[in-house]
């Protein structure tokens, strides 16, 4: 029997029961669409993770002490102005470095209040942290410089404080100071704040001197910089932790958060969530496979006396083994075909839904069909050999 021969005769065994045929490639089409769809929507999800990252900056770095926040902090390791700026000279890879202190508190407006952090930075941190203006400006060098009474607040606050009003030109009252309002921050369009559940914190920001004179302190919570290069990163956060601890004759107290951090754990989670229901896809192809098993047997057993008559009438044994191995591989690899195309569509679909990149993945799509292929072959051989070793006398007058 040639190889077209068996793959006709498989194919008009699987349309004569067309119920049993779907309801068998049932497992196979689930298990493979669970593959696609859960390496394409990982791909896509961190291709997401990598997009957000880049535009607030993956050479961005904050560092800080390690006892910030302890009671009892000793005061020769806090953060200083001085420290900033010592920092940017000794490390000419340094893009932008700048101080900010925050300082969570109540804003007032006519009698409206609102707590937010209040945050006194440089004029830099705009461009450090890509935050967009929606209305007005950032303070300027020279608001810096000459510590103005000017604060710029996010849209939050703006809602909360101003409700649909205009708020440039307004008098904010933070720690009885009063501060003009020279701008409004654009609203965050990250995909991630989707997912953002719980209060969220307003914020302010003012020039680091004024916040210090609100305050009445000279504390440097954390130094926000930004390297030239991404592969600059580690090298730069290495030295400036060494001459901060030269500086302040510490050892090992200064400690650095940076966004390729982030990028990590995030890319860590998400190979854990794939692996997690890779696993339940595997075990669903599984099932499927040991349905096309029972399947074959069942279809051996009714098809015993049409197996003794072919081989009464010359078929050798590798001609039934064929048969019916082409029937277990094409029923897989239909249902592997179709399992394909509900894993993409599933996955553009929820790509789109979640304005991620649909990243298809060439060696998930080879997997899914190479694995059909052995599916049929793994779970079709046993009730092949069974129907090839019949003896022709004995499925004659099987009943």
């Amino acid at each position: 029997m040639s190889l077209l021969e068996g793959l006709g005769s498989a194919l008009f065994s699987l349309r004569t029961n067309k119920l049993r045929t779907g309801l068998t490639m049932l497992g196979i089409i689930i298990g493979i669409a669970a593959v696609i769809a859960v390496v394409t929507i990982g791909l896509g999800g961190k291709a997401a993770i990598m997009q957000e990252m880049e535009k607030s900056g993956v050479n961005l770095f904050v560092m800080y002490t390690k006892s910030v926040g302890q009671t009892g902090q000793a005061g020769g390791d806090s953060l200083t102005i001085q420290d900033g700026e010592s920092l940017k000279r000794a490390l000419p890879q340094v893009k932008i470095l700048l101080p900010a202190s925050m300082e969570y508190t109540a804003l007032e407006v006519n009698q409206k209040s609102s707590s937010a952090m209040v945050v006194g930075t440089t004029s830099e941190f705009a461009d450090l942290r890509r935050r967009e203006i929606a209305k007005g400006r950032f303070f300027s060098e020279d608001d810096s410089s000459e510590d103005r009474r000017v604060v710029v607040i996010d849209q939050t606050l703006t809602d909360s404080l101003f409700g649909a009003g205009n708020p440039l030109g307004q008098q904010v009252i933070i720690q009885n100071v009063p501060c003009q309002v020279i701008g409004v921050l654009a609203k965050d369009t990250s995909d991630f704040t989707q997912f953002d559940v719980g209060p969220k914190n307003s914020f302010a920001y003012v020039p680091w001197g004024t916040w210090s004179d609100i305050f009445q302190s000279e504390r440097v919570d954390q130094l926000e910089g930004a390297t030239y290069l991404e592969a600059d990163l580690e090298s730069t956060i290495f030295s400036a932790k060494r001459i901060l601890n030269v500086r302040h004759g510490t050892a090992d107290q200064y400690e650095a958060y940076n966004v390729q951090q982030l990028v990590q754990s995030a890319n860590k989670i998400t190979r854990i969530l794939t692996s997690i229901i890779g696993l339940v896809a595997g075990i669903s192809l599984l099932v499927g496979g040991i349905g096309i098993m029972n399947i074959m047997l069942v279809s051996v057993t009714e098809r015993t006396r049409e197996i003794g008559l072919r081989k009464a009438v010359g078929a050798k044994e590798h001609d039934i083994l064929t048969q019916f191995l082409l029937e277990a591989i094409v029923l897989s690899l239909i249902g592997g075909i179709m399992g394909i195309a509900l894993g993409i569509g599933s996955a553009l679909l929820v790509a789109y839904l979640l304005h991620w990149p649909p990243l298809l993945s060439g060696w998930a799509i080879l997997f899914a069909v190479s694995f059909s292929i052995g599916v049929g072959l793994f779970f079709g051989f046993y009730p092949a050999l069974k129907a090839a070793k019949l003896e022709p006398m004995t499925a004659l007058r099987y009943e």
